[in-house]
């Protein structure tokens, strides 16, 4: 991938740490996959809150945002409360702390097939809109609990490599989020990915854990390299109200191979 594309990813992992203020947000949501690089800095996008980090250096565009300073790190992971998904008062849409709003600077994603819906067997089923980085470098989230972002500067399912990354708010101030159903997720549950073509992509779930948002893998969760892998995130845990934050994030890893891994 490009070096811009790095530095995006950069950002938006470090983005996802952070939390926001309990607005039933998911950790991953407002930072976590908003992590934006200098021209030497991966994520990036708004409205989700997940922070998306790389273990080795991700092709992604450089981007700088506007009246930001250089840096360079991971992207957060979303964030529940933790990085208050729920739409600020007299705001018009919701942002995750953790997650950064894309700017006007950052390089486009490569084109891709778009995933527009997300469904996990017996659990969920939720629409799905690309997301960017915010403009502090967190990973952008829907205002909404009832969509989840997938951060378009990572893999897209169909590749060959990479983590297609998918982050949705555990709660907002409009309620409980479609995500917080992560929670019952279980190995060997069946995950189907919808593009804009029409085209499925199936998953089996390999592992479902918590991490405390101070110890969050980004780099491993916004892999761009390595075997296909679809990583799903919101935040979990006890809300924290001095922080304004939920205390961890919820990850559901799963991999190809479901029958019908992809078909129309």
């Amino acid at each position: 991938m490009s070096t811009q594309r790095t530095a995006v990813a950069d950002r938006a992992r470090r983005l996802v740490r952070r939390g926001g203020p309990r607005r039933w947000a998911v950790v991953v949501g407002t930072g976590v996959l908003a992590a934006v690089v200098a021209v030497v800095g991966l994520l990036g996008g708004r409205g989700v809150g997940t922070e998306v980090p790389r273990a080795t250096a991700p092709e992604v565009r450089t981007a700088v945002v506007a009246g930001a300073p250089a840096a360079t790190g991971e992207p957060r992971p979303p964030g529940g409360r933790g990085t208050d998904p729920r739409p600020a008062a007299g705001s018009a849409t919701g942002t995750v702390p953790d997650v950064p709003v894309r700017s006007a600077d950052l390089a486009p994603a490569d084109p891709v097939a778009r995933p527009v819906r997300v469904v996990v067997d017996s659990t969920l089923d939720v629409p799905v809109r690309a997301v960017g980085v915010d403009p502090d470098g967190s990973m952008e989230l829907p205002g909404s609990g009832d969509v989840a972002g997938w951060y378009r500067y990572g893999a897209a399912p169909g590749q060959d490599e990479g983590n297609v990354v998918i982050a949705s708010h555990v709660d907002t101030s409009d309620g409980v989020g479609a995500f917080a159903a992560l929670a019952t997720a279980r190995p060997g549950q069946r995950v189907t990915v919808v593009d804009a073509d029409g085209t499925r992509y199936r998953y089996r779930v390999t592992d479902v854990r918590r991490y405390d948002k101070s110890t969050v893998p980004l780099d491993a969760l916004f892999e761009r390299g390595g075997d296909p892998r679809l990583v799903l995130i919101t935040c979990g845990g006890r809300w924290d109200a001095a922080a304004g934050s939920y205390e961890d994030n919820l990850v559901v890893t799963a991999v190809p191979g479901a029958p019908g891994r992809s078909d129309r």
